[in-house]
């Protein structure tokens, strides 16, 4: 039986109010990486560049060290053109991967902290962005 190849999809959308929308769906991983980087370098020129980056993540169904990687240089690519990044509507495996690796106050600009075992503490939702874990 053939396995098929993990899918991966990133949605470019630009709003008429500055912002940019990216809808990620798939495995953000080794072989999806820089397509997510491509189709965002496409919309970040600094001379035209949107006001904020805002990537709807709720479709990840998988996000590996590459793709961290690209949500790194994402957050560089975008700060260097003047925008603000938005990681929105994370899935648990997301926050999971940023707080284990330090990352998620770096990615979300929300301070957060992964429990002692590695598990994500459950958190309340927050309205200006999204459901973020509770401190310690």
């Amino acid at each position: 039986m053939n396995t098929p190849e993990p899918t991966f999809e990133v949605r470019a959308a630009a709003a008429p109010d500055g912002v940019l929308h990216l809808t990620l769906s798939g495995e953000l991983a080794w072989d999806s990486a820089e397509d997510l980087l491509d189709t965002a370098r496409t919309h970040l020129d600094p001379a035209s560049a949107p006001t904020d980056l805002r990537v709807d993540c709720a479709g990840l169904t998988l996000c590996d060290s590459m793709g961290l990687s690209a949500l790194l240089t994402l957050h560089r690519l975008a700060t260097a053109a003047g925008a603000r990044l938005h990681l929105d509507d994370r899935p648990p495996l997301l926050d999971r991967l940023l707080l284990l690796t330090g990352t998620y106050e770096h990615l979300t600009g929300r301070p957060g902290s992964a429990a002692p075992d590695g598990d994500t503490p459950s958190g309340t939702a927050d309205t200006a962005e999204n459901p973020r874990p509770a401190g310690p």
